[in-house]
């Protein structure tokens, strides 16, 4: 190596002499100290200016991701569940996106099992509930008692307590203004009192600016062979509705099915009797029989299985023991009718839904 070397260009050299006469050149060498750091200072300006620019993209990416999220979000539809059972509506609901910000029920079971499929604390007597305290959301849905209505029951209406859970409803409704009501009851409940408890719920809806519409559903004519029949009234206000007098037109989800297809085995009858909370075990040929069957002509008894199936619950997980399920199975709505009616929410309003 050389012994001198130059500070300005970094030329080296073995001898002393040569040293001295390269300083003492007319033309001073070159500063490649200076190009080296203009080198050095263009490349580190170049590769900033390449990350700002992958970070200018980033950016904007994300603020288009959170746009869409919240897009998304705005655009979900929320809803209640009031006596909500084991979860008919959360379960069709959650299928077609819709989100549940409140459930509630008093029977301990139901509450169990809708946290056990649903993750969600369901809040106890709706009579305990403050309307204010529930965030904003767009669907109050009610199967509220049918047992004041019913055939089965004395059809006391409204002069049963259970009949005055309607009032708390109501209580939801006028406080929280959701732009859909959707009730469920028994096919009774038209005729109850020659009419007049339902003009009452039809008038007190109205009267709070809901346009109404009802209709009797029936399982067996939407692919669930059972004599289910349940009333459903969709009441709409502060939102714009399509057609809302064909709303109840449902001729697209229309399908038969006989009992022995849908549940794999030789049944006699095609369609099955309505599932009941009481009277299991009766008689095969006694008219409060409603789990007897003729299979391959030996008498056969619906298990909690076939119940799931023939009430639309294909992927639950149910547990408690056997009373409490049937109980559960008899009080629920097929979700055969709930998927149907947020179906054609969708199909009426101007809602999309985040799936």
């Amino acid at each position: 190596m050389g012994k001198y070397s130059c500070e300005r260009c970094g030329k080296e050299f073995s001898q002393k002499s040569h040293y001295d006469a390269h300083k003492k050149r007319k033309t001073p060498c070159e500063n490649n100290a200076d190009k080296i750091k203009a080198l050095v200072d263009k490349a580190v300006e170049e590769k900033m200016n390449e990350l700002n620019e992958k970070k200018l993209i980033v950016d904007q990416d994300n603020t288009k991701d959170n746009k869409n999220t919240m897009t998304k979000e705005s655009q979900q539809l929320k809803f209640i569940d009031l006596f909500c059972g084991m979860g008919s509506f959360h379960y069709s609901f959650q299928k077609l996106g819709f989100k549940c910000v409140m459930a509630s029920d008093i029977i301990e079971p139901a509450k169990v099992n809708y946290k056990n499929n649903y993750d969600i604390d369901v809040l106890g007597d709706i009579c305990d509930i403050d309307p204010s305290s529930i965030e904003p959301y767009d669907i109050l849905c009610a199967g509220f008692p049918c047992q004041p209505f019913s055939q089965a029951g004395k059809q006391k209406g409204f002069k049963d307590s259970r009949g005055t859970m309607f009032s708390h409803v109501m209580r939801f409704v006028t406080k929280n203004i959701p732009k859909i009501v959707i009730l469920e009851n028994v096919q009774a409940l038209l005729n109850h009192d020659k009419g007049k408890s339902f003009a009452k719920i039809k008038h007190d809806l109205e009267n709070e600016g809901y346009q109404i519409v009802f209709k009797v559903l029936k399982c067996s004519d939407y692919g669930i062979p059972q004599m289910r029949k349940r009333l459903f009234i969709v009441g709409f206000k502060n939102i714009q509705v399509k057609n809302l007098e064909k709303f109840f037109e449902l001729d697209e989800y229309y399908k038969t099915v006989t009992l022995s297809k849908y549940l794999g085995q030789n049944f006699k009858k095609d369609v099955a009797y309505t599932l009941r909370c009481g009277g299991k075990h009766s008689p095969i040929d006694d008219r409060h029989n409603w789990d007897g069957y003729w299979v391959n002509d030996k008498e056969y008894r619906l298990t909690i299985e076939d119940g799931l199936k023939l009430q639309g619950f294909n992927d639950y997980d149910f547990i408690g023991n056997k009373n409490e399920k049937w109980k559960m199975l008899g009080n629920t709505i097929p979700t055969i009718f709930t998927e149907i009616i947020g179906k054609q929410i969708i199909k009426h309003t101007s809602f999309h839904p985040d799936v």
